[in-house]
């Protein structure tokens, strides 16, 4: 039995091509044709695991481990803010704020040492994903005015392999990770996507339009390839 979990999607296509993808939001993904046996694709991933086992040991050494404790820093739209965690009296929702360039944690007092790094994760999650919409809707309204393109609606996806998305009828989702990077970097996002609401694909055309608001998108790009682990709560 394998060390690692891993799920397995069958391809509807005829090929009988076999691939392994590994990420750190999906973990390990094994692909296989739709008429292959279960235990021929077993014995696959059991060849290939002493490959899988290094790659998942790289990706764990790269990414950030918070311990939510006062002074730790983080990401938000590419600065490194201290947390300034501030006990209160009275029981309620941990609250959150940027104040004086740090992340005020105001938490009740009385909760045990176990309990306290859930709550301000969890606090710090609902933080982004409510500064992240506000904000990154900005960005959406002033580029799609700029290109004349209208959205349906935006939404920032908790779980997710890719940056954004934009759907045939105009529906926009962004990863809520982009919460954390440089603001160039999610500008370049956000044009990407509102892109594809005049190119359906990434022709010529697409990534000319991509070039004129981003002149420097490949170096976003990379970015974003380069330093994914660190954009984590």
């Amino acid at each position: 039995m394998s060390s690692f979990r891993y799920q397995i999607k069958r391809s509807k296509r005829l090929t009988s091509n076999t691939s392994i993808s590994i990420s750190p939001e999906k973990g390990v993904v094994v692909r296989a044709p739709f008429w292959m046996p279960q235990g021929m694709i077993e014995s696959f991933i059991r060849e290939k695991s002493d490959w899988i086992e290094k790659h998942l040991d790289k990706i764990t050494s790269r990414q950030v481990r918070m311990t939510y404790e006062n002074g730790e820093k983080h990401l938000f739209f590419g600065t490194g803010y201290p947390l300034e965690i501030i006990s209160a009296c009275t029981p309620g929702r941990c609250q959150v704020d940027l104040i004086n360039e740090k992340i005020q944690v105001i938490i009740y007092d009385r909760l045990s040492p176990s309990e306290k790094p859930q709550k301000i994760k969890d606090a710090l999650q609902h933080w982004y994903l409510e500064k992240g919409i506000e904000i990154i809707t900005e960005k959406v309204n002033f580029y799609a005015s700029q290109i004349g393109v209208t959205y349906q609606r935006i939404s920032l996806k908790n779980v997710s392999s890719i940056w954004g998305s934009c759907s045939p009828t105009n529906c926009l989702s962004f990863n809520r990770k982009l919460v954390m990077a440089p603001h160039k970097v999610v500008d370049y996002v956000v044009i990407h996507e509102v892109s594809h609401m005049v190119h359906r694909n990434h022709g010529h055309g697409f990534w000319e339009l991509v070039s004129r608001f981003d002149p420097q998108y490949k170096s976003h790009r990379r970015w974003l390839r380069l330093n994914h682990q660190l954009l984590t709560v």
